[in-house]
């Protein structure tokens, strides 16, 4: 039986929330074997819009954006109702859009510099307009501190959030992270999924292009990020399966997108977006 919603921690403006055991780990195994697939050119899917399946692949890193158009799995897991009821309850939405994906694969080294590669996900979604966008990051194996995991920055401090397989992060596209080298033993692997409100709409930003924009249909000339073949409407209407698990909030950077992205925040290198992690 689900419990009472006043029982349930929220997504404060300021914070993250960590979800621990969101996905069964039945579910996380068939994701790792569609992953493991998918980096040898299978897939059981394809797209609505024009991008190419992937090539097999033994690259020692991996960053794959919109697997989850070539994976069932994958788009199980991330547009099946389950992210889009939690993330409705939190943003106290009605409906969500979905934005992107990126399927992440890190190999371990023995030694490299301590990178983080700092980032925030708005410097890359410059031609958004949005009340609100966030990210879903989902681990696909068990993170120790020495995988590199998932690193976001309060302040002057670095919290290193070390997840296991099944666990969900999400956060404002306003929150300063990164990740630094995986000096673990085992690959890194991660789906990382992005959301927005759904008055997204496109709003031109100079010279900057987001890969989305080639790739949705246009509008009166103009991108539009409606386009149901790659930015689906997604509504709560599928029901948790079990009771949803413990979680943690911890206050850290605003969750609230402004319309207009802080011009601070972007670097005349970031063209498109591809995110580190």
């Amino acid at each position: 039986m689900r419990p009472p919603e006043k029982r349930r921690p929220s997504l404060l403006p300021g914070g993250h929330l960590i979800i621990k055991n969101f996905f069964p780990q039945e579910e996380i195994t068939r994701v790792r074997t569609a992953q493991d697939a998918y980096y040898q050119g299978h897939i059981n899917t394809t797209p609505d819009f024009k991008w190419p399946p992937p090539r097999p692949t033994r690259a020692r890193c991996r960053k794959h954006p919109y697997a989850s158009f070539f994976r069932s799995e994958l788009a199980t897991l991330l547009r099946d109702g389950r992210l889009a009821r939690l993330i409705c309850e939190q943003l106290k939405l009605p409906k969500i859009r979905f934005w992107h994906d990126q399927l992440l694969y890190e190999e371990p080294r023995t030694e490299a510099e301590e990178n983080y590669h700092w980032h925030r996900e708005e410097s890359r979604w410059r031609t958004c307009a949005a009340s609100q966008m966030l990210t879903a990051w989902i681990p696909l194996t068990d993170f120790t501190p020495a995988m590199g995991p998932l690193s976001i920055m309060s302040g002057r401090k670095i919290h290193r959030i070390a997840l296991n397989s099944g666990d969900l992060i999400l956060f404002s596209s306003t929150t300063l992270h990164g990740n630094p080298p995986n000096l673990g033993h085992k690959p890194r692997r991660a789906l990382a999924a992005h959301f927005a409100s759904a008055d997204l709409h496109y709003q031109k930003n100079g010279k900057f292009r987001h890969v989305n924009e080639r790739l949705v249909r246009r509008v009166n000339g103009l991108p539009d990020f409606s386009d149901p073949s790659l930015c689906p409407l997604m509504t709560p209407q599928t029901p948790p399966p079990s009771p949803l698990p413990v979680t943690e909030t911890l206050s850290l950077c605003p969750l609230l997108l402004a319309k207009k992205p802080s011009p601070t925040l972007h670097t005349p290198k970031e063209k498109r977006l591809i995110s580190p992690i």
